[in-house]
């Protein structure tokens, strides 16, 4: 299975992140044609699963720190709750009240803008900014529904299923706009919120069915939660710039080295010094580009982003004599290379140094071997840059 997925993705390269969200939302599908309506039962343990989920995502997202899901759910999980107060409120005469037309307008424009807003850590102020921005929305729907004042009625009063004109149009620009960004960044929270997005459109639809709204908040629910284990997991041990298995993964992967190998550091040559000259951006695409050469050049070994100026290679059966030979032509083949960064008009030359050292049988883990080539690679670094040593 893993071998036809690894070919699929040759042709397609979105599957990779895709095709989990697509199958929940296919199951999703399914459900709700095939085996509505669900029983009482049925529908309160999903009901209750959902939001279990729910408050599991926002959780591992504070713990590490992330934001752009959280406010995804707690907009999500709002509407869900206004929207079944008003079923209980007003019964099946809840889709003509404003405070409904008005609800699902705000659902369709939040989620838009929560998705396109730009990435940062959760603890900030300006993230209470736009919690309160969210609950202050609630107040002033509820004022206008007071007032008889229907935001929809902009675009007058016909309504697709239970979707007014507004809400409908919104949903459909998200659907657009949200599927263009997924297939250009292509990552795993992305291709999940442009299949939540389009889920939760389905529970608004679907509203006046019984089971409607809670299987398809449902399965966007399990949805949300099982690509943030997945990013977060990623994100812990692949390193997000380069896609590289991170410094995480080398201690994880180290009790499973074979009993010969080698170890070699590349480090980037002058890298605070290119950090001020070029900044944070255009340095992260030369990083891109010498990770591309470094790849294109050694196919075999295990390659890790230990740090930011700093990569290690595992060369398994091999002395240390074949991975410095290894090591020289990746070194040469990256001072060979000419970089050329957008914005500049004379191709970039970029210089690496490098070390390796040879597991031997008194070293406990792969930490003493890595150790053993990063001190010779500081000693060598005393006087001269772009070489390659040995420990």
């Amino acid at each position: 299975m893993k071998q036809l997925l690894k070919q699929l993705e040759k042709f397609f390269p979105l599957l990779k992140n895709t095709y989990q969200p697509a199958l929940l939302f296919t199951i999703g599908l399914l459900g709700f044609y095939l085996f509505q309506p669900l029983s009482t039962q049925r529908l309160n343990q999903i009901h209750y699963i959902s939001i279990g989920l729910n408050l599991l995502s926002i959780t591992l997202l504070i713990y590490f720190n992330q934001r752009k899901p959280i406010f995804f759910i707690v907009t999500i999980f709002l509407g869900y709750v206004v929207l079944n107060f008003l079923k209980r409120k007003y019964g099946e005469e809840y889709i003509l009240t404003p405070e409904y037309t008005n609800l699902s307008i705000f659902i369709a424009l939040n989620l838009i803008i929560l998705y396109f807003l730009p990435t940062w850590k959760l603890l900030q102020r300006k993230n209470i900014i736009i919690l309160l921005i969210l609950f202050s929305e609630y107040a002033i729907g509820e004022k206008l529904a007071a007032s008889g004042i229907s935001l929809g009625s902009s675009l007058g009063t016909e309504s697709y299923g239970s979707l007014n004109n507004l809400s409908l149009l919104l949903f459909g620009i998200g659907f657009v706009t949200i599927f263009i960004s997924f297939s250009i960044s292509g990552t795993i929270v992305d291709s999940a919120l442009f299949f939540v997005f389009v889920e939760i459109c389905l529970s608004y639809y679907y509203s006046p069915s019984s089971s409607g709204t809670i299987i398809f908040f449902g399965i966007s629910s399990l949805t949300l939660f099982l690509s943030i284990c997945e990013h977060l997991y990623n994100i812990t041990y692949h390193d997000p710039l380069t896609g590289l298995y991170s410094r995480n993964s080398f201690m994880n992967h180290a009790k499973n080295f074979p009993l010969k190998y080698s170890i070699g550091i590349i480090l980037i040559d002058d890298y605070d010094r290119l950090s001020k000259v070029f900044g944070k951006h255009s340095l992260n695409s030369l990083i891109k580009m010498i990770c591309l050469r470094i790849n294109q050049t050694e196919t075999e070994g295990q390659i890790y982003r230990y740090s930011q100026e700093e990569f290690v290679i595992i060369f398994r059966g091999e002395n240390k004599n074949e991975a410095y030979d290894k090591m020289e032509k990746i070194r040469r083949s990256i001072a060979s290379a000419e970089f050329i960064l957008k914005g500049y008009k004379k191709p970039i030359k970029l210089t690496v140094s490098g070390s390796v050292s040879e597991k031997k049988r008194s070293d406990g883990n792969a930490i003493e071997v890595l150790s053993r080539a990063g001190k010779a690679l500081q000693k060598a670094y005393q006087f001269t840059q772009n070489i390659t040593s040995k420990a």
